[in-house]
């Protein structure tokens, strides 16, 4: 029983400056929603803080007399909100010493030494198994490790009304517009070596039954919710399962993103047999917008980074004709790309190229981050500059350069994803295709044209505060790097 405990969780922010707040601040972890309601069901005193929706919780005076007299305190960290997550959990050892207070997220279960510093409990992995042990207080001191959810259906339905402000949040952005977050499966058959998702849950993909999702689907349906966002991995993994779901979710005529890899569309390697069935219950389903992996379209990178593509013919040309086939079925591509040490200026100029010669809607690169637990981080360990931890985890968030051992060196590489994002989307932050695409949704021409607007103010402010971030950043390494040169004479 709860005995009337009182637990609250908290998302810590990353730093302001960070290009993909825009999205952090809508999408929330659903980590510690769960976590939440698994705790509400069995009648604790429970609630989330997201300080990407509601700003820095220990500045607002009810936040923080809130949080001062909790049992237990929990905080979900990723690489870049880790910094934070232990300043966070420093400051309620001061203001609240008699809190139990637990870490948990892929961060800390890669760096457990590093968080049990700052807190009374890891959990390394998934939190299921543990979370009433740590509200109830049978455990209350070191690093647990329950192992993962074998059956995905017996955790809890993710209670939104948990999470303090997203009320506000779903207002601001309209029931039926807002993409509510939702995950179905857990781990990617995949490799890739930058990636942590198949280091935390496994190549093995744990799923949700049919019954489950769909129960799950109609019952936000029935709250007014019209669009949703599959946090999957890899959304399309199991191809049948997929179909399956979505012929069954059809009648709702919902909307739909969801991530997905860029060859999805073929039910082999070969390349020679398209899933006409798959791609159907997709149009069907309502898929809206695909965040498609490319990641590369350089067929050595590909391999180096284990991305698993066919070695038939030129990746480039693969990659066109499955960007194509997305288009053909109407749906609006996101093609989120990554550079590395290996790449060169040409090589972000055609990513901008391709992306524009394909006619992608939006676009998103990201600078190769060596994040804990990932083999990248091992090759890269002696070439760091950004090593000063944990306050330095503030930059691995794929924004910034943390080593300097590239072809273009960390500055430059810095400022090229600055420009090359300029570049594709314009002075108004919006590709013509993207533009065109959100005129012709089913939305009535006002809103339509209301999204538009609030799209290209939001990409205005976030480039301004990129471009402020990146100055700030620059001279940061200039000084660091100036430190490591020996002194003359010295």
């Amino acid at each position: 029983m709860s005995g009337g405990r009182k637990v609250r969780f908290i998302e810590p922010q990353g730093r302001r400056g960070r290009p993909f707040n825009a999205w952090v601040g809508r999408w929330p972890l659903l980590g510690p929603i769960i976590l939440a309601s698994i705790l509400k069901q069995k009648g604790y005193d429970v609630a989330v803080y997201n300080e990407n929706i509601l700003g820095r919780v220990l500045e607002n005076p009810a936040y923080l007399s809130d949080l001062a007299d909790c049992d237990v305190v929990c905080l979900t960290i990723m690489t870049p909100t880790a910094c934070r997550g232990y300043q966070i959990a420093g400051r309620l050892r001061q203001v609240n010493p008699k809190a139990v207070i637990a870490i948990g997220g892929v961060h800390a279960s890669f760096m457990p030494q590093e968080a049990i510093q700052y807190a009374d409990i890891v959990c390394r992995g998934e939190g299921e198994g543990v979370i009433e042990a740590i509200a109830r207080g049978d455990i209350t001191r070191g690093i647990v490790e329950p192992g993962p959810v074998e059956d995905l259906d017996s955790v809890a339905r993710p209670d939104f009304g948990v999470m303090v402000g997203f009320d506000r949040l779903v207002n601001r952005l309209g029931r039926r517009r807002y993409e509510l977050p939702m995950m179905t499966s857990r781990g990617c058959p995949y490799g890739c070596t930058y990636c942590s998702v198949s280091r935390m849950f496994g190549r093995k993909v744990r799923r949700q039954s049919l019954d489950r999702i769909f129960g799950d689907v109609e019952h936000y349906s029935s709250q007014g919710f019209r669009h949703l966002m599959f946090y999957d991995d890899n959304f399309a993994a199991d191809r049948q399962f997929t179909r399956l779901l979505l012929e069954r979710v059809a009648p709702l005529r919902l909307k739909f993103n969801a991530q997905v890899r860029a060859d999805f569309v073929w039910k082999n390697q070969a390349r020679d047999d398209l899933d006409q069935p798959l791609l159907e219950a997709m149009r069907q389903g309502g898929a809206d917008v695909l965040y498609v992996g490319f990641e590369t379209i350089d067929d050595r990178t590909a391999r180096q980074w284990h991305k698993g593509y066919s070695d038939g013919g030129s990746l480039r040309d693969q990659l066109r004709e499955d960007t194509q086939i997305f288009h053909d079925n109407g749906f609006w591509v996101h093609g989120m790309f990554v550079l590395g040490p290996q790449h060169e200026h040409r090589d972000a100029r055609g990513i901008v190229d391709f992306a524009r010669e394909t006619r992608m809607e939006s676009l998103q690169v990201s600078i190769l981050t060596p994040l804990p637990g990932t083999p990248v981080y091992a090759q890269m360990r002696p070439h760091l500059v950004l090593d000063d931890y944990p306050a330095d985890w503030d930059y691995y968030d794929g924004a910034h350069c943390v080593y300097d051992h590239g072809r273009l060196g960390l500055e430059e590489l810095t400022k090229t994803l600055i420009r090359l994002h300029a570049r594709f989307y314009g002075g108004w932050g919006m590709s013509l295709r993207r533009l065109l695409t959100t005129l012709r949704k089913d939305s009535s021409l006002r809103e339509n044209l209301r999204t538009l607007y609030l799209q290209a103010k939001t990409s205005r402010r976030i480039l301004k505060l990129w471009q402020q971030e990146t100055r700030s950043f620059i001279e940061l390494v200039r000084r660091r790097l100036a430190d490591r040169v020996p002194q003359l004479g010295a």
